[in-house]
């Protein structure tokens, strides 16, 4: 069974400060406890200095309407962090490309704590993702000249999106 993108039943691996298992909890629970320590993936895909962003569905129970990485998730319990990416990859984007790991950071949001495995593939010339109506709404490409116009016109982007796309361009 896929499990949608307003789930309640996605089961993740608890994890400590230093990103040891210690159980497992539900995914709902994450998004309003940041207590619950939990691991998810970004995957910055780009064509030369160009990252693609998607414009995270309407239906999202966190951040709709958002622009954000190319791909992001939760990683399941069990699961392997670049499992995950490819995973997450292929359902919202329709999409399987090399990845190399970039970081592994702990994020700190008001309403979640995880820490975030990110990953970096190039797309190959051609690429024509194939969008989930219920992950992503639309996809731009945009350089870092272009990204400092939609920070200057106000566009709703994710903050993990942008430290991750100013470190991808040294903006910092």
């Amino acid at each position: 069974m896929r499990l949608t993108a307003d789930s309640s039943g996605e089961i993740l691996d608890l994890v400590d400060g230093d990103d040891r298992v210690i159980g497992t909890v539900r995914k709902v629970e994450t998004d309003t406890d940041p207590s619950l320590i939990h691991r998810e993936v970004a995957v910055l895909v780009h064509r030369g200095r160009e990252l693609l962003w998607q414009l995270r569905s309407a239906r999202k129970a966190v951040m709709a309407l958002t622009w954000d990485v190319a791909c992001a998730g939760h990683v399941a319990a069990g699961e392997e962090p670049l499992a995950a990416a490819h995973r997450e990859l292929r359902e919202e984007l329709g999409l399987h490309l090399e990845l190399v790991e970039v970081e592994r950071r702990l994020v700190r949001a008001p309403s979640e704590t995880y820490f975030a495995y990110v990953y970096a593939g190039g797309a190959p010339a051609g690429l024509e993702p194939v969008l989930d109506g219920d992950e992503v709404e639309a996809i731009e490409w945009c350089d870092a000249e272009g990204y400092r116009r939609w920070v200057a016109q106000g566009r709703r982007l994710s903050p993990v999106a942008r430290a991750l796309a100013e470190a991808f361009w040294e903006l910092g």
